[in-house]
């Protein structure tokens, strides 16, 4: 089962957490100075590394090599976030070991040698550390990382210097984004050093109303230190959210009512729908989701919704290549067919009982 099925803590506000762990090797250039014959020594190396000769390992995690999968397979685990958009680009030796339920990603030569990252549904940023972690360890056993006492693990990009670390939310913020005090509140985080991105990373901009928000800092301060200073932040993001949105509903209840449900009325019936569409109509259906003002669906059937209609897993799903009109139509089929899953489900189980 794949982990943003379930309903982590606080999975109102908070979607998912990540921790991204950034390792390189003594003995090779940066993946961006290596050649061709390096880049395949640095990937076969790490790759030994972790596997070893252990059978149950094997049987979790599976090895992508990405110079091999066609453009559309690389933008679908891109859109999924089990990779980075650089890593799904052309580039020497790209590759990945994703776990089966795919919360842990590891991915080869990218800005880094290692970029380690484990994923979890809502508000779990020190079960998503553990994890990523313990798959440092297993690398940091065997291989010779770059490392020093002064400054800690040495990265390609200065920033990363020091824990390597970078461990990020997807919040959903509707109430704020509405509320008209968005814009306020993420320059108060950018001030406390957090930084906050579109939903997908660097030079991404906000769309449904999610934001990715992350730790600045990485060098001169403990990972656990970054862990709890961003959750510390984050309870008094989500209260502050949940009040916004009660404020707007009770301000504006016939507006929001009317939003949400035009939302759900769209996207159960609409036979054409762009990404962007798509995204704005789902954040209105979480919205009502957490207002109560939707029963029939929840936050977990809108996480599977959504890492299914990106253009890339769209014509991955389909397989084969299709115009944008044609992506349009298949996506609001493949939206109101799990809507309307959930819709008889719901009925069906209200009739029993």
């Amino acid at each position: 089962m794949t982990w943003y099925i379930d309903q982590g803590p606080e999975s109102d506000v908070i979607i998912s957490s990540r921790v991204r762990l950034a390792r390189n090797l003594n003995g090779f250039p940066f993946p961006h100075r290596m050649d061709n014959k390096q880049a395949k020594e640095a990937a076969d190396l790490i790759i030994q590394a972790f596997f070893r000769e252990e059978p149950e390992i094997k049987r979790q995690y599976v090895i992508v090599d990405l110079e091999t999968m066609s453009q559309e397979d690389r933008l679908a685990l891109a859109e999924k976030r089990l990779i980075s958009d650089d890593l799904a680009e052309n580039g020497l030796n790209h590759r990945a070991i994703i776990s089966l339920d795919e919360s842990v990603s590891i991915m080869i030569n990218e800005e880094d040698h290692i970029r380690i990252q484990s994923m979890q549904s809502g508000l779990n940023l020190h079960e998503a550390f553990d994890s990523a972690l313990r798959m440092a360890g297993r690398l940091d056993t065997i291989l010779d990382l770059s490392h020093c006492e002064r400054y800690g693990y040495l990265t390609a990009c200065p920033t990363n210097t020091g824990t390597g670390m970078r461990a990020s939310v997807m919040a959903h913020l509707p109430g704020l984004g509405l509320g008209g005090r968005i814009k306020s509140t993420v320059e108060g985080l950018q001030k406390l050093n957090f930084a906050v991105r579109g939903r997908y990373g660097e030079h991404s901009k906000s769309q449904g109303n999610l934001f990715q928000i992350s730790n600045q800092l990485t060098l001169g301060i403990s990972e656990a230190d970054l862990i709890n200073d961003l959750q510390s932040m984050l309870q008094q993001l989500i209260e502050q959210e949940r009040q916004a949105r009660q404020e707007l509903y009770r301000q504006q209840r016939p507006i929001i009512e009317d939003r949400v449900m035009r939302a759900y009325g769209i996207l159960t019936a609409a036979r054409l729908m762009s990404t962007q569409e798509a995204e704005q109509l789902l954040s209105d259906l979480r919205l009502g989701i957490s207002l109560e003002l939707i029963c029939s669906v929840n936050h977990s059937d809108i996480n599977r919704i959504e890492a299914t209609i990106g253009p890339a897993s769209i014509q991955k799903t389909k397989g084969r290549l299709m115009s944008p009109d044609e992506r349009d139509q298949e996506r609001a089929a493949v939206i109101r067919s799990l809507l309307d899953k959930k819709t008889k489900n719901k009925s069906d189980s209200q009739t029993a009982d």
